[in-house]
Parts: structure tokens; sequence; C-alpha cells
């Protein structure tokens, strides 16, 4: 059974998989009701706004969560049970997203100073809900495949026994005198999660919409206009059930993209060095 947990978790949350819904909304957005979503949406940037931070908070609990489960996938193997360099692995990796969520909001505070700062001595009205977007979309992105990436390069080493600090310190050391291969590999990586993302998005927009059209049948989730904290969890659960299900069909490409990509890994035939201080327990 726990095998099998893993290995479905993989599917929905390994690689680079979840990354296309900020490359491409529409992605998430195709599985959700369009009239639900405006009736909903309408609601809480209006007569139910006092609900927008508590959305804003839900959203990126869920985000972290998220990565987490992504981080959970990448570091723990199937075997029962986890090795202690795997805990730790885990354990060091989820306080490393909690300091750099902690940078963010900092980041996202300062945004808000400058631009307050801007439109009272100045008078200048900078578009703090456009830039917040665009911002939350890219560091999104960077984050899962920055994430995804590190996981990979450091997984030879993890799996001859390391835990995440000292596969990564042999991987630094590694990159200073193999910048370029590694450098290949994060590219190849980050281009083909895009072009997967842009061809998972027409896939999306093209081949579904056709085969639903004729089988009769509307893939369509429904929102709830936020009138309280129950309509507000639905809701939060609906993204969540179109996030699932984005993944899910987007995953065979995930695969692919990774098998591809594993061509060019710096570590591939390599022989693995000693950590400093030998492996971990």
């Amino acid at each position: 059974m726990h095998k099998i947990l893993i290995r479905i978790f993989s599917l929905l949350f390994g690689d680079f998989n979840g990354v296309q819904i900020f490359i491409y909304p529409m992605t998430l957005f195709y599985w959700i009701d369009t009239e639900s979503f405006l009736w909903a949406s309408t609601g809480l940037l209006s007569s139910q706004r006092y609900f927008f931070p508590l959305v804003v908070f839900l959203l990126a609990f869920i985000f972290m969560a998220f990565l987490v489960m992504k981080n959970h996938c990448a570091l723990y193997s199937d075997v029962w049970p986890h090795p202690p360099a795997e805990k730790r692995s885990f354990n060091l990796t989820v306080i490393g997203l909690h300091k750099l969520l902690l940078i963010i909001l900092f980041a996202v505070g300062m945004i808000y100073l400058v631009s307050a700062f801007l439109n009272y001595f100045y008078g200048i009205a900078l578009p703090l809900r456009v830039i917040y977007l665009m911002l939350a979309r890219i560091v999104c992105v960077l984050m899962i495949l920055g994430y995804a990436i590190r996981n990979s390069w450091t997984r030879p080493r993890r799996e001859k026994g390391l835990d995440i600090t000292r596969a990564s310190a042999l991987v630094r050391k590694d990159f200073r005198e193999r910048r370029g291969r590694y450098l290949l590999h994060a590219v190849v990586y980050a281009l083909l999660a895009f072009i997967f993302s842009a061809f998972y998005n027409l896939i999306v927009l093209n081949v579904f919409y056709l085969i639903f059209s004729i089988v009769g049948v509307s893939p369509n989730l429904y929102l709830a206009v936020t009138s309280g904290f129950p309509a507000l969890f639905y809701d939060i659960m609906v993204i969540c059930v179109a996030l699932m299900l984005s993944n899910l069909l987007f995953s065979p490409l995930v695969k692919l993209g990774v098998d591809l990509s594993e061509r060019l890994h710096p570590l591939r035939n390599q022989p693995m060095e000693e950590a400093p201080g030998g492996e971990a327990d």
C-alpha cells in the first residue's frame, strides 16, 4: 500500500508537474465552469471582498502544501521505514520552504510600501493587483522548476545514502568544475517544461473539448458564490480537484520530458564521490 501511495503521489506531484497551471492558467480553469467562476470572482471582488485576504492565504497555503508534497515524492523512496537520511532531507527542505516563504512575504510587503510611497508623495498609482498576480506566477514557476532541478541533480547521491545537505554540497563542488553540463541540463529541463505545457494547453483547449463535445459530457466543476466560510472552503476544494485533474492528465508529458532531460543529466554515468565526513546514517 505504501508503494502504491508513493507512486500515485509521484504521478500527481512529481518533477515539474503543476507548472502548467501557472504558465497556462486555462489548463486549470478549463475544468471550472466559466459562469460560476465569474459569479464567484465578482462577488469576491465586490460585496464579499472581506474574504479576499483569506482566499489569498488559503491559496498560498495550498501552494506550499503542493511544494511539500512534490519534495516528499522526490526525497522519499518506496522503502519502508524511510532511512534517516531521507527523513532529514525532507525536514530540511520543509524548513527551507518556510524560510523562502518569509523572504517572499517580505518582498510583497516592500512592494506595497513602495507603492504607497509613490502614491502618497508623487501621485503615482501602481497596478498592485497586476504586479502581484504576475509576480506570483513567476515565483511559482521558478519554485517548481528550481526544486525539481535541485532534486534531479542531487538524486544520484541521495540514492547512495547521502542526505540533501551533503548531496547539495557535492553538487555545488561538481558544478564549479562542470558548469556547462549542469546549465545545459537545467535549460533543457525548463525548456521541455514550457514546451510540454504549451502542448498540453493546446490539447486541453482543443482535443479534450472536441472529445467531451462528441461524448456529450461536461467536465466542468462548479464554484459557489462566496457567501460564507462553507462556500469559500468548497470553492477552494473545487480548485484543488481541478488541479489534480490537470496534473493527472499532464503526468504522461511530465514523464516524457523528464526521460528526455535525463539523457543530459550532468551525473549520468559518472562515478559518485564520497561526501565530506562520510555518508549519511
